[in-house]
């Protein structure tokens, strides 16, 4: 009901839902939110499915950067919902998850990303006062790395530099000497660099072609740059098309930020 007259909503067509259960199961999370101040919430179980259904719809939209959404995504559909999308909340339990990652056959950090999506479920639950506590609290999940990564040595890392062509020779430059993403790097403009103090603020991030504001106050401080890098920097702004302060200094064949999901397959590798 809305404002004392009854409301409908279109979830689907019977060729998507095919049975009953189909298509209270799709509708249980709006079923949550619109009963959420009722005396008889408390008598309707929740499951873990309706659970990751409202948080698609509610926090995902706002709260969740793209890519890290299409990630969330894969997880709860790949791993989170065939195993505990029809358990309700109340009978999840710490050493059931343990367990069960454990035996999920992917690398470390992939389970270390399950359990925190999980945990996060979780935390907007208390939010949403479907459950007390959150169980995934307790359990787990280390996301170290199973081997330690190949680092270049320095003769290595010229050797590649003398490989690559422009821009992404410069690219990895940067990203080798200063540490930074690459999404961080690409959303470098020249406006960034303080040529008189050498410094260069990272004030934002582009990621499959949007603009973000960085993720922390610490990645927004100024970062000092060696005088050879910021030469580098100058040089290859000389040849570059778009240069004014707020033209991105890695910037495409439009003047709009390069899109970096083939770039190391395509030109550095």
């Amino acid at each position: 009901m809305e404002n004392g007259k009854p409301k409908s909503v279109l979830i689907g067509t019977v060729e998507k839902y095919l049975t009953r259960a189909d298509a209270e199961r799709a509708i249980e999370h709006h079923r949550i939110k619109i009963n959420t101040k009722s005396a008889q919430q408390q008598f309707h179980s929740v499951t873990v499915g309706a659970l990751a259904d409202r948080f698609m719809a509610e926090e995902m939209p706002a709260r969740v950067r793209e890519d890290t959404a299409k990630t969330y995504q894969g997880l709860l559909r790949n791993w989170v919902r065939p195993r505990w999308g029809a358990e309700f909340l109340q009978n999840v339990k710490t050493l059931a998850v343990e367990h069960w990652l454990k035996n999920v056959p992917r690398s470390a950090s992939t389970k270390a990303h399950i359990r925190n999506l999980m945990h996060l479920l979780f935390n907007c639950a208390i939010r949403w006062e479907l459950v007390e506590k959150n169980p995934i609290d307790l359990v787990r999940q280390s996301g170290k790395r199973s081997s330690v990564p190949r680092i270049f040595t320095p003769e290595e890392f010229r050797k590649l530099l003398d490989e690559l062509k422009q821009p992404y020779r410069t690219i990895v430059l940067v990203a080798g000497c200063l540490g930074l993403r690459i999404s961080e790097i690409l959303g470098l403009r020249w406006g960034d660099i303080d040529w008189e103090n050498l410094n260069i603020m990272v004030q934002r991030s582009v990621v499959l072609g949007k603009v973000y504001e960085t993720k922390t106050e610490a990645s927004r401080k100024p970062m000092p740059i060696d005088p050879k890098i910021a030469e580098v920097l100058l040089t290859f702004r000389r040849q570059a098309v778009y240069v004014g302060e707020n033209d991105y200094i890695f910037a495409g064949e439009s003047g709009s930020p390069r899109w970096q999901a083939t770039m190391l397959a395509d030109y550095v590798t």
